[in-house]
């Protein structure tokens, strides 16, 4: 039965999984992965190196294949909680339970589907997990303990949340102390051989590509330990356990929230009662699944999730993403539930089979719902628009960058899909910064060798602005000291760059500008079409907005039948077009008319229907949000 179940969810994952890249990361995954470089810190060489490995499958696009990492690795996770509830109970459809109940939420669905390495991360701690158990039901074995020592260290080339499981296999080595001990030398000699897949970081951190490179041990410590991120940065994260008591209520509020929004409520007295039965069956069983479970849900929420105020993006990046163990924990523990239930009732052969099964199938009835909310089988935002701007620079241009989104899309195009690598792109440090990172001009002597380029790495920025070469992400402003030289010009989802003493007649770039007309109708349409409940896709298109409503303003109509007053000042945090503070005309160029009439009224219509379908009351946690909330995080 456990397999017939696994084989419904990898045909739903499969078919709802992202077919081109997706938002976030996964360019620079994509690209990191296929030159076996690195990714952002911590680098994630082992990620980098599965996802190498599956993109030699013969099936569909490379981002595909690589998206294939994410559903084999969550169906591995499933079978070990399969596995886990098994060796429990011993009850074969009691166990089936938890399986649908963790395949359908939310979160979980939403990790199995796109290019993240979450659920390798999960698996690996399952299996952690399972370890220990074997070792509290069968007694010390020796094998058990250099295993787990080999997967700690293997884990920590993945993502460092995996080194929490370390709280519950203390206790597990306390309760077999005098062989543990004994066996120490081993453990630290396999826990060595598993962090040696870190060394990809040395061996290929400069010499491809690397975001981050990685020359030496210092750079490599940098890396690992996430230290570009400052307060981000691993150690400090960890310092949060101990910052701000009070903390720990919002930890716990917000868990509440990320639990009810990924199960039904029928399965919190089960949760209940599986604690419970935990305890009951065995104290050290019950004390060991508890500490897994707090350790991934109070102390990390504590660490990155316990503000009273947290902001969308917030909730997307930690609750939707970070939690996955504590869902695997949670579900666990319903099964337990269920299964004292089944100890309750009469015993008959008929309801210990039907019960069980029943309750599983219902629970598959989430499905219906993760087919729309995290269904990324149409979803092609991240694709299309990166596609657009991209194709409509000039040869030779400068492309300026920031925010995950677009940076990492243009490398997927210049680096995987080997398209425009006509052009130097390179991402702003910050919005208020003129420091420019070339990570997207890579390898930087082929670009600083060449005529066209040179100049830009010898500070010549005005060159390629006075050739309309030059296009930026971001609407430049003060205190960017690039304002003080060039003004901006709607663009193809972006910015021209011109010298502020040179004047564009309006026709010449009017004209120059419909030429992409269709370009930008089909991104929009994307836009407006896809269903994913996906807070980057809804960030990406809202982005995009002004430039669009640019474009419209300069269709010409033929008879005008209304008169549209567009100022970017007013559209909120859209990134950096937006100045944010209504009122203000210290500006110019942030507002412009939109002449109403039959050549750009299904535009406009377009427009709105984007509009709607990115609206921030559509994501799920949004009732949770400082946005909805009146606050800021």
């Amino acid at each position: 039965m456990i397999f017939l179940l696994l084989s419904v969810f990898a045909f739903f994952y499969i078919f709802s999984s992202s077919k081109v890249i997706n938002t976030g990361d996964a360019g620079e995954f994509a690209v990191g992965a296929i030159t076996l470089g690195l990714a952002h810190p911590s680098g994630y060489p082992l990620y980098m190196e599965v996802l190498k490995l599956f993109s030699f499958l013969p099936l569909g696009s490379i981002p595909f294949r690589m998206v294939l990492v994410s559903v084999v690795f969550s169906l591995l996770s499933l079978y070990m909680l399969y596995r886990l509830m098994r060796t429990l109970t011993g009850n074969a459809y009691v166990s089936l339970f938890p399986v649908a109940l963790l395949g359908v939420s939310y979160s979980f669905w939403g990790q199995s589907v796109v290019m993240k390495f979450y659920t390798l991360n999960l698996f690996i701690i399952s299996l952690l997990l399972y370890l220990g158990l074997k070792a509290i039901l069968d007694g010390y074995d020796r094998r058990l303990q250099l295993f787990a020592s080999f997967l700690l260290g293997l884990s920590l080339a993945n993502h460092h949340t995996a080194v929490l499981v370390i709280i519950p296999l203390v206790y597990v080595s306390i309760l077999y102390f005098r062989p543990f001990l004994k066996n120490l030398p081993f453990s630290i000699f396999f826990f060595l051989l598993g962090f040696l897949a870190n060394l990809h970081m040395l061996i290929r951190g400069n010499r491809v590509f690397a975001p981050n490179p990685v020359y030496d041990l210092n750079s490599f410590w940098e890396v690992f330990l996430r230290k570009p991120y400052q307060q981000g940065s691993s150690p400090e994260v960890a310092k949060g356990l101990f910052a701000d008591p009070m903390g720990y209520f919002y930890a716990l509020k917000n868990l509440f929230i990320i639990f009810k929004t990924n199960f039904p409520l029928y399965a919190f007295p089960l949760f209940l009662l599986g604690i419970l039965w935990a305890f009951r069956f065995s104290k050290k069983v019950g004390i060991y699944l508890s500490l897994f479970f707090l350790a991934y849900s109070l102390l990390l929420a504590k660490m990155t999730f316990s503000f009273p105020l947290i902001k969308a993006d917030g909730w997307y990046i930690s609750a939707h993403q970070y939690f996955l163990p504590a869902l695997f924990g949670f579900a666990l523990f319903c099964g337990l539930g269920l299964h004292l239930v089944m100890e309750l009732l009469k015993r008959t052969e008929l309801l210990k089979t039907a019960l069980p099964v029943s309750l599983s199938v219902y629970a598959l009835v989430g499905v219906f719902d993760r087919l729309i909310d995290q269904n990324f089988n149409d979803n092609y935002v991240t694709y299309s628009i990166s596609k657009s701007i991209i194709s409509s620079l000039p040869v030779g241009s400068l492309y300026l960058t920031y925010g995950d989104n677009h940076t990492f899309g243009s490398w997927y195009f210049k680096y995987l899909a080997r398209y425009r690598q006509d052009i130097c792109s390179n991402d702003y440090l910050s919005p208020d910064s003129n420091t420019l990172i070339p990570r997207g001009c890579y390898p930087q002597n082929l670009y600083k060798d060449s005529y066209i380029f040179s100049g830009f790495f010898k500070g010549n920025l005005a060159e390629f602005a006075g050739s309309g070469r030059l296009y930026s992400i971001i609407f430049l402003k003060p205190p960017n000291p690039l304002a003080e030289f060039f003004k901006n010009e709607f663009w193809v989802f972006s910015f021209a760059l011109i010298p502020k003493n040179v004047q564009i007649p309006e026709d010449v770039w009017k004209k120059r500008l419909l030429r992409y007309e269709e370009l930008e109708n089909l991104s929009m349409l994307d836009c407006a079409s896809y269903i994913t409940d996906d807070r980057f896709s809804a960030t990406l298109c809202n982005y995009s907005l002004p430039m669009f409503a640019y474009l419209i303003s300069r269709v010409e109509v033929s008879k005008q039948t209304g008169l549209l007053n567009y100022d970017v000042r007013y559209m909120g945090n859209t990134f950096r077009v937006s100045i944010n503070r209504p009122g203000d005309k210290s500006y110019p160029g942030a507002e412009f008319e939109i002449r109403v009439g039959p050549e750009n009224t299904n535009l406009i219509d377009l427009y709105n229907r984007v509009m709607q379908n990115n609206k921030l009351e559509r994501f799920i946690y949004y009732p949770y949000t400082a946005e909805a909330r009146g606050g800021s995080r």
